[in-house]
């Protein structure tokens, strides 16, 4: 197993950091690690939810929410031959504000190549996602 992570404080409520992280849907708008997402079934994020998301330089792959804690995190799944892509997201609260933890994890028998050959561009997509969200976050609470 291999894994990166990426942390950013956000002056934001947990609350509003929640809405921007999971409405989805709306990710290819506030951040440009992802440039198209389309869900693959309706209704709010839950355990089960499945989009199809395209990143720069990477195939569209499937991602599956796996685990959910309304307002706090979610963990989505990508599975392909030999690697399970796990992507956590998970929002603490800190002050006034947040902390957003984004947390990259691999898995099976392709985990440690892969973690190697992809470690940089995985730090700087989750970073830019990182970046975005909290741009999207506190732009919201500033025009309120």
């Amino acid at each position: 197993m291999a894994s990166e992570h990426v942390a950013i404080d956000i002056a934001a409520t947990p609350e509003r950091v929640w809405q921007v992280i999971a409405d989805i849907e709306s990710w290819p708008r506030w951040t440009e690690s992802v440039t198209d997402l389309k869900r693959l079934d309706s209704g709010p994020v839950a355990v089960g939810s499945k989009a199809r998301v395209k990143q720069p330089g990477l195939p569209s792959l499937v991602w599956e929410v796996t685990a959910l804690e309304p307002g706090t995190q979610f963990t989505w799944v990508c599975r392909t031959p030999g690697l399970a892509s796990a992507a956590r997201h998970d929002i603490i609260p800190s002050g006034g504000g947040c902390r957003l933890e984004l947390t990259m994890t691999w898995s099976g028998p392709l985990a440690g190549i892969t973690a190697a050959l992809n470690k940089s561009r995985t730090r700087r997509l989750m970073t830019t996602e990182a970046n975005g969200a909290k741009a999207r976050s506190e732009r919201a609470l500033a025009s309120a």
